[in-house]
């Protein structure tokens, strides 16, 4: 089953340099995430095999336009393809107003839209399905800002294949001896749920944090996050700006991949100001070596 993050969008403020604005989409199990939807989303999902369809929720960290512009298009194109799914919007206060806005005059849509707003100083409990939770993660930017916790649930025991044909194990009883039960051979003997079957694998995790400044409560919250995106607008070399701006630097990144004890750690929302991405690449590696830039349409799997 996969987990996988395709990354859409990895500039900041403007399109430069082949880099789209902040987009990505996140599979797990077949469930698709959409984390920011700048501008040249829907371009992108068609250009990387996304499919839009698949969208039932929405995770937008704040109100810049280079995090919402390309909303309203990705809502329309889902209109005109006859959607009738409702898609849930979990965002700052502000966007549902904005939304309603666009549409009000261009004749709506042809699903509804359910908006939950969140509370940008929390770390709390957002979403849940059967596959994962999703916790809101308090930033430090210029407008209230939240990153995203994706955290698998743990999945079902595997049989053992060769022991329901020892023991003859209808299907039926499957469900339960991977939910964790025993099973009662029809003579009485019971037959152990660890004979029966192996470990489930260890549940996966991503975090998402962007924008934000340097802010290390958040190491604390992604404790041990398989995989870690962290905004690195600017370099070392514009540290002062970075301050100025409430973003982060290549190094500051790094050192809070260091503090989670994160396994990877992925960098984006470059500045227009940076043609190659070679220096980011190089600062982040002097302080967390498992780091790897983020480009449009990197595909990054979290395996079993």
């Amino acid at each position: 089953m996969r987990f996988e993050l395709t990354l859409l969008g990895t500039n900041s403020a403007l399109p430069a340099y082949g880099r789209f604005p902040s987009a990505q989409v996140l599979n797990v199990q077949e469930r698709h995430y959409l984390v920011d939807c700048g501008e040249g989303a829907q371009i992108r999902m068609s250009q990387f095999g996304v499919r839009r369809s698949k969208i039932q929720q929405v995770f937008i960290s704040h109100l810049h336009g280079d995090h919402i512009f390309g909303l309203a298009g990705f809502l329309s194109s889902m209109a005109l393809l006859g959607r009738e799914d409702p898609i849930e919007l979990y965002s700052p206060k502000g966007l549902e107003e904005m939304v309603r806005v666009l549409f009000k005059y261009s004749g709506g849509l042809s699903f509804p839209l359910h908006f939950h707003t969140l509370d940008t100083e929390k770390n709390q409990l957002i979403f849940e399905d059967k596959a994962i939770t999703v916790h809101s993660l308090p930033l430090v930017h210029r407008v209230p800002s939240a990153g995203f916790l994706f955290r698998e649930k743990e999945r079902p025991r595997n049989m053992r294949p060769e022991k329901i044909e020892t023991y003859n194990i209808h299907y039926r009883d499957i469900p339960a001896i991977k939910a964790g039960a025993d099973y009662v051979l029809p003579d009485g003997r019971r037959i152990s749920n660890e004979e029966l079957t192996l470990p489930p694998p260890a549940p996966r995790s991503y975090a998402y944090c962007s924008d934000t400044a340097y802010h290390e409560p958040l190491a604390s919250m992604i404790q041990g996050v398989d995989l870690l995106y962290h905004e690195s607008t600017f370099c070392e070399d514009m540290r002062e700006q970075a301050v100025l701006t409430g973003h982060s630097t290549a190094r500051q990144a790094a050192e809070i991949a260091r503090l989670a004890g994160a396994g990877r750690l992925i960098l984006g929302h470059y500045s227009s100001r940076y043609k190659s991405l070679k220096p980011f690449l190089e600062e982040a590696r002097a302080v967390f070596p498992n780091t790897e830039l983020g480009d449009d349409g990197r595909v990054f799997e979290v395996e079993a």
